[in-house]
């Protein structure tokens, strides 16, 4: 009896011990996981992120407008985009060099983002070109927004070069899912750049909206 009851202290002893080493191992291995979960979030933050600006790049922002586009088509829902250019930056660029210009680009990248609402998409198309994606917007509202771009370029420098400051203007084109027979997402951001270039070629600084008179996609 006695070395029955000694034999089941022992079992027990050894269950309890190897319980406690399952359980460390098991938080050992959660804390793993969790790292390993944050490692993936952050690379896929920022495979779709551009370094310089901080805002999306253009393949996450080619992808969010597919699927944007699909999503108003199936629930009748509007969409409107803005495409940016910054005027005479290579002009910047050729007089203050690279890094000032890299700087521009930064601080118009964080003017961008402070001026959107949650739910919409700011990104970096290429070089000085930038993109913003307006959920459930029609071109009216987009315009209010491309001035309030405007307003604070006018109000804010971009960088500085002691003691002066530098300010940029931009040019924007607007293009709206409901103003045109767009048949996927290309054709509405080729229609907000065609807009865009109207300006840039009619002297830069201004806002040209899809569809309106006078700019491209306006009935004749």
């Amino acid at each position: 009896m006695q070395d029955n009851e000694s034999l089941l202290a022992e079992a027990q002893q050894l269950l309890f011990q190897q319980t406690l080493q399952l359980k460390a191992r098991f938080e050992t291995q959660q804390v793993e996981l969790a790292s390993l979960r944050q490692r993936q979030d952050e690379l896929e933050e920022r495979s779709r992120t551009d370094m310089l600006t901080g805002l999306a790049n253009r393949s996450w922002l080619e992808e969010q407008m597919h699927k944007r586009f699909a999503l108003c088509q199936e629930q009748s829902r509007i969409m409107s985009v803005v495409f940016i250019d910054l005027d005479h930056f290579k002009k910047l660029n050729d007089q203050y060099g690279h890094q000032m210009g890299d700087n521009v680009l930064q601080k118009f990248g964080k003017t961008l983002q402070s001026l959107i609402r949650e739910g919409d998409l700011a990104g970096r198309w290429g070089g000085e070109e930038f993109l913003v994606i307006l959920p459930d917007e029609d071109a009216q509202a987009a315009q209010v927004f491309a001035k309030r771009i405007a307003q604070r370029l006018e109000k804010t420098p971009m960088a500085h070069n002691d003691p002066h400051p530098i300010y940029v203007s931009v040019s924007i084109g607007i293009a709206c899912l409901n103003d045109g027979g767009f048949g996927d997402a290309g054709e509405l951001i080729d229609a907000a750049d065609k807009s865009m270039y109207f300006i840039k070629r009619t002297g830069r600084g201004g806002i040209a909206v899809y569809g309106e008179r006078g700019a491209p996609g306006a009935p004749s």
